[in-house]
């Protein structure tokens, strides 16, 4: 009774606008973390590349 509960709380929220949004950040934090890495590696191959 109380998972049946959950699923139904969950299934709300997937569907409210809320859930969106927070899916969404979820994305945009991976996407930049992935950037982040990529920045990361060029910024150490230049200055042994310029030396």
């Amino acid at each position: 009774m109380q998972l049946s509960r959950a699923i139904r709380v969950s299934i709300s929220l997937s569907r409210s606008p809320l859930g969106f949004f927070s899916g969404s950040t979820c994305r945009m934090s991976m996407f930049s973390l992935t950037l982040f890495f990529i920045e990361f590696r060029v910024l150490r191959r230049t200055p042994a590349h310029c030396a």
